[in-house]
């Protein structure tokens, strides 16, 4: 009777199991299938944005681009979100600043410091910005998925043709399979570099332990290497075309 009793136990655990995994797949499913594309953006121009500023860190220079903060509202949001004023990163996070502050290059295109650095999960991610903060005496951060997408639809200037995203991105057309330098495509209108395709970029936007990625990468096929396009990481998951980029609130 003992035996029966732990083997229906073992049973319904099972299904309540499968059951969770089957919730679970549907849940960021939905998620990834919601309306992004659909997205409008309503910046406040009765403020005016940041000036642009460079920080530099030993030598290594972290230029910000001053963004004017606003309202992003799309069917992917349970609501309009509201932004403040911020600034990003001109470029990915590059392998030659990780360096200089985590003491290690755990990338996996090695060749050049002025490669974007990858192959970093988000916990490592997150770790680099605090010892970016007590290193700089700044307080940086990873921006959130409505920072990204608002900054993606504020410059928007693309085409879905090759023509237009070949001069801004690096994707898997005209990559050659690796990693380039930043800054050596166009910039969009913000004057912002590689926001789309060379590596896909973290953000701490998602269903935890699941975030989202954005951006695409030089792996990335031309239809997937846009501002609409995200996918969803586990916060361990490391690749070697998934890197980082910035954000910085100005000073009170």
């Amino acid at each position: 009777m003992k035996r029966v009793y732990n083997i229906t136990l073992w049973i319904i655990g099972g299904i309540v199991l499968i059951c969770g995994c089957i919730m679970g797949v549907l849940y960021i499913k939905d998620a990834l299938n919601q309306g992004f594309k659909y997205t409008r953006i309503y910046a406040d121009n009765t403020r005016v944005a940041p000036a642009d500023t460079t920080i530099n860190i030993n030598g290594i220079e972290i230029r910000m681009i001053g963004v004017n903060g606003g309202k992003i509202d799309c069917k992917g949001f349970k609501e309009t979100v509201e932004l403040n004023d911020f600034y990003i990163g001109e470029t990915e996070v590059t392998q030659e600043l990780w360096t200089a502050i985590m003491g290690n290059n755990p990338s996996i295109h090695q060749m050049g410091d002025s490669l974007p650095v990858e192959n970093v999960n988000l916990i490592e991610c997150m770790d680099f910005v605090n010892k970016l903060d007590s290193v700089s005496g700044h307080n940086f951060y990873i921006p959130t998925y409505s920072q990204w997408l608002y900054v993606g639809y504020l410059s928007k200037q693309l085409t879905t043709e090759s023509k237009g995203l070949d001069s801004v991105a690096w994707y898997k057309d005209n990559s050659e399979n690796v990693t380039h330098t930043v800054k050596q495509k166009n910039p969009n209108s913000l004057g912002i570099y590689d926001m789309l395709g060379n590596v896909v970029e973290w953000t701490v936007s998602g269903p935890d332990p699941f975030f989202i990625t954005a951006g695409g990468s030089y792996e990335s096929e031309k239809e997937m290497c846009n501002d609409v396009y995200r996918e969803f990481g586990h916060y361990n998951v490391k690749a070697r075309s998934l890197g980082l980029r910035l954000v910085l609130f100005p000073e009170k």
